[in-house]
């Protein structure tokens, strides 16, 4: 967790000590001037030694201040100057009975402020060595030192200062200790959110916001699973952090119904650790749990079904989980794999926990602002479509028409006029379909599972009749259970490729069929035209190398998770035949 805590917040730590340690060496060099019953013996050293101190606080004040940034070492070693400089002037002012004894307690807040808990308990332990180094002096047998020094050693008083420093060690590390961790939790959250507000989409924001999580629990996979109440749809964005180059690839899909008990299990709590345990033969494994619930209470004792992959796989060995609720529709969970060991669980939980619950909004609020921006889209599309039907469409209708009437009248006279007229009067009539077409694709296909098959049949039959072919729509079914998106795509296959046929393939007869094939559906679309410049049958691999067949068809079949076959004869027509799965 230290690790999350930038550079620019380190030196602004250096430069918080450095100007206490001025403040402290100045204030008590001027309170020694002004106590008349200041040191006696050695006034005139103990005066040297507090300038000393004086020029050597202000020295550092001026270098944290100036600085970018400092060393580990330098830090150490202004840490140590720090521990050492109250032991020496203890030495020439009474001992134990110092009046600098209060210096210590600055050496303690600064190692607390530093570092924590463990480095704060080292530097009360480092006082109280020198402490006792201060007793060896007194209790030696060198009548030098004893006259030289002319101080008194008392065991009790030993054993109480150094009670003192332990406990306020203690006290100052682990304050210190989870006011460092609060600051790390506040810069990683605020990190976070300011990644997700410079993106746009939902795809970007989560490879941001999965980048960072990955970063700050040490892992090299991560996997978020969410579903829609109202639909029913679920989805998985997994990223998984390249060993090579460091980059994160983030692949997402839609889950099916048959798989989503493996990533939408339930939960042992709002947020989680599992830790795999030992195994013993004829026994069910256990697992190492830590859960708090939505409150940060931990549950104790929690029941949990842990998924069939994890008391599975050895690869993973602990899973950090946490709830997700994006608003009404959308619950989930993120589950992060094999996190870094060196962090305890009771830091990791409840850590991911308010991440969770800060960064959460953020990404409902892009979701919501993008599916805003597309039906604000969507409607524009709508009004410019009924534009271009009430105005420029009916506008050529009515100019070919026209041409139509005069080549009528002029073909009696001119038999070269009436041929050229017929010409513009068919381009008229190719550009009223495209427009149509055009029309069609701007407008928002929001095909309902339980509307589709007259969908698609009512846009088959509009295509014979606009067009002036045989076109028809066949399906053994009334009624079919396809999800809402892959509904969308496939109608929006079928209007392409028809557009196709119009336009390249000069047919006179149509066939659209939706069938099913073992545990896919299948969609034929054939045709009795010119066909594609090659003959045989191409999967989609193949269509691909060969950067042969439909483009646009091939992408939104991959979209759905289906597979394209493309049968050709030149003069013969074509057929398509796309496969895609029933449970999507």
């Amino acid at each position: 967790m230290a690790s999350l805590i930038s550079l620019g917040e380190v030196q602004r730590v250096e430069r918080t000590l450095a100007t206490a340690r001025a403040f402290l060496a100045l204030a008590s060099l001027t309170a020694l001037g002004i106590d008349p019953a200041g040191p006696s013996r050695f006034a005139t050293l103990v005066y040297g030694l507090l300038v000393v101190y004086v020029v050597h606080s202000i020295i550092i004040l001026v270098l944290v201040r100036f600085r970018a940034e400092s060393s580990p070492g330098f830090r150490l070693g202004v840490h140590v100057v720090d521990v050492v400089w109250p032991a020496l002037l203890a030495i020439f002012t009474g001992g134990l009975n110092s009046p600098f004894f209060i210096f210590n307690f600055f050496s303690l807040l600064a190692a607390a402020y530093r570092w924590g808990f463990y480095e704060t308990l080292g530097t009360a332990a480092a006082t109280i060595v020198f402490m006792f180094s201060q007793v060896v002096l007194l209790e030696s047998k060198s009548s030098t030192i004893q006259q030289l020094l002319m101080e008194e050693f008392h065991f009790n008083q030993f054993v109480a200062r150094g009670l003192y420093l332990l406990i306020a060690g203690y006290l100052l590390g682990y304050l210190g200790e989870e006011e460092k961790r609060l600051r790390s939790e506040v810069a990683a959250v605020a990190r976070v959110i300011a990644r997700v507000q410079g993106e746009a989409s939902m795809y970007s924001a989560l490879r941001e916001v999965l980048d960072e999580v990955l970063k700050m629990f040490g892992s090299r996979r991560a996997v978020l699973a969410v579903q829609e109440s109202g639909t029913g749809q679920a989805f998985l964005w997994e990223a998984h952090r390249d060993a090579r180059n460091q980059e994160i690839n983030l692949r997402s899909e839609e889950i099916a119904e048959s798989k989503r008990h493996t990533y939408l299990f339930d939960p042992p709590g709002y947020a989680w650790y599992a830790g795999r345990g030992i195994s013993l033969p004829g026994k069910k494994r256990r697992f190492e749990l830590y859960v708090v619930s939505e409150k940060g209470l931990r549950i104790h004792e929690p029941s949990w079904k842990a998924p069939e992959w994890f008391q599975t796989l050895p690869a993973v060995r602990s899973l950090l989980g946490v709830s997700l609720n994006f608003g009404p529709d959308w619950t989930g969970q993120a589950l992060i794999l094999d996190p870094a060991s060196g962090v305890p669980p009771d830091v990791d939980v409840p850590f991911l926990a308010t991440l969770a619950r800060q960064v959460t909004p953020a990404l409902y609020t892009i979701f919501l602002m993008r599916r805003l921006r597309t039906r604000a889209g969507a409607v524009e599309r709508a009004r410019v479509a009924r534009e271009l039907h009430d105005g420029v469409i009916q506008a050529l209708i009515g100019l070919e028409m026209k041409v139509d009437v005069l080549r009528r009248q002029t073909a009696p006279t001119s038999e070269k006029v009436a041929e050229e007229l017929k010409r513009v009067q068919n381009l008229l009539h190719q550009e009223v379909l495209n427009l149509r077409e055009l029309m069609q694709q701007m407008r928002p296909v929001d095909v309902a599972p339980k509307r589709f098959l007259d969908y698609l049949a009512t846009t088959v039959d509009k295509f014979g009749r606009d067009v002036g072919i045989s076109a028809r729509f066949a399906s053994p079914f009334d009624e079919v259970i396809i999800s809402p998106r892959v509904c969308t795509e496939v109608a929006r296959i079928v209007q392409e490729a028809l557009v196709n046929i119009r336009k390249h393939s000069h047919a006179r007869n149509v066939l659209v069929r939706l069938e099913t094939e073992k545990d896919d559906w299948l969609l034929i679309i054939d045709d009795d035209g010119r066909g594609f410049d090659f003959t045989g049958r191409l999967g989609m691999g193949e269509l691909e190398v060969r950067r042969q067949g439909p483009l646009v068809i091939r992408e939104r079949v991959r979209n759905i998770g289906g597979n394209l076959v493309v049968e050709s004869g030149p003069g013969k027509g074509a057929r398509l035949e796309i496969t895609f799965p029933r449970k999507n």
